[in-house]
């Protein structure tokens, strides 16, 4: 094969394509505008909880399932080829309630979720108390979801990043794409503020910032949905799983700080933190885990996630541009989805394969 590609974009998705493109024998150069892992890549929880994170049935509950799997089965090999950890850690979710609706939600919850993994368990009453020590009063019940996982976003986004250049991928940071170029109705060549570089095939993996699709008349509707969280370190240990409750989540990481999250403000393209978002999330920290207010204010970060109206990804070609794909609105869900979206987007570009699910391409919100 010898099918020239540029990633753009050098954030999870974008890494994680890179890779996989170049596994299957593609000639790859990513261009990232400023450095790896810059963007939201580097402020995710990198919670893989693909049915803590599922409200419903349907191709986001599935594609995270078979994702969560290929987590499980290619961690370890992509630490020993990057040769630096990427923290994954196999504790478990609780997904917490307060009141009798928030119960009877998680039950509606499991009624579907146990067809998915069987493990899933609802508890109830001092069964919640037991499985979540130290637990702030009031809560009634909680799912748990045993097999869900987490990684250090950043440093996976890295990994990913330095497994693509082991397999041959040239990586280019601090230049930006300014201009597409065209022959009719297929894209040839991207240009740099300092070269023109020419391709077989072009993937958008630019996060929340749609401009370049939209040089191109692409009016795929992205926004940014800014979102702040605490980063803690707890006087003594706490739980080791993820808590979802109502207000926010509580992600332990393996170096002994605990994430504290998440804001959400659609539509904000700064990264200004206020006062009142950390007010907001201590309070709800407070709350679940009371023994955290002895906690060490370790540092907030701010990150925009990509988001569509429908809050699932769009990934797949553009209709009626040859040879342009993309993968962008990952929402809060690139971490979970970066290798399943590299799989099959390789797939797809480089054999022609039909294997995106119909619910992620892009042509859903494009009129066609």
């Amino acid at each position: 094969m010898d099918t020239r590609v540029v990633v753009i974009g050098g954030g999870v998705i974008g890494c994680a394509a890179a890779l996989a493109l170049a596994r299957k024998g593609a000639r790859v150069t990513l261009l990232e505008r400023d450095a790896i892992a810059a963007g939201a890549s580097q402020a995710a929880a990198g919670m893989l909880a693909p049915l803590s994170e599922s409200d419903a049935p349907g191709c986001l509950a599935t594609a995270g399932l078979e994702a969560l799997a290929m987590h499980k089965s290619s961690a370890q090999a992509l630490e020993e080829i990057a040769e630096m950890p990427i923290a994954a850690t196999l504790a478990g979710t609780f997904m917490l309630a307060r009141d009798e609706k928030q119960t009877e939600a998680l039950r509606r919850r499991l009624a579907w979720q146990r067809e998915l993994d069987d493990s899933i368990a609802l508890l109830e009453g001092d069964e919640v108390n037991r499985a979540v020590p130290g637990l702030g009063e009031g809560f009634l019940a909680g799912l748990h979801y045993p097999a869900e996982m987490q990684v250090d976003a950043r440093s996976y986004t890295i990994a990913l990043a330095t497994a693509a250049v082991a397999a041959g991928v040239e990586v280019v940071q601090g230049k930006p794409v300014i201009a597409f170029r065209r022959s009719g109705e297929r894209v040839i060549a991207v240009e740099t503020p300092e070269a023109v570089i020419n391709a077989d095939r072009f993937l958008v993996a630019t996060g929340h910032d749609a401009s370049l699709l939209h040089s191109l008349g692409v009016a795929l509707p992205l926004q940014p949905v800014k979102g702040d969280l605490l980063r803690l370190r707890p006087a003594r240990g706490v739980t080791r799983s993820i808590i979802f409750a109502p207000g926010g989540y509580l992600t332990p990481k393996a170096n002994g700080t605990l994430l504290v999250g998440a804001t959400e403000q659609p539509g904000r393209h700064d990264h200004v933190v206020e006062a009142a978002s950390v007010a907001q999330l201590l309070e709800f920290a407070f709350s679940v885990l009371p023994s955290l207010r002895q906690a060490r204010f370790v540092a907030v970060q701010s990150g925009l996630r990509p988001a569509l109206p429908d809050r699932l990804p769009a990934i797949g070609p553009i209709p009626g541009l040859e040879g342009v794909f993309v993968a962008v609105g990952h929402y809060r869900n690139g971490i979970l989805l970066a290798g399943w979206t590299a799989e099959r987007l390789a797939r797809a570009m480089l054999g022609g394969e039909d294997c995106i699910p119909a619910g992620f391409l892009p042509a859903r919100l494009l009129g066609t």
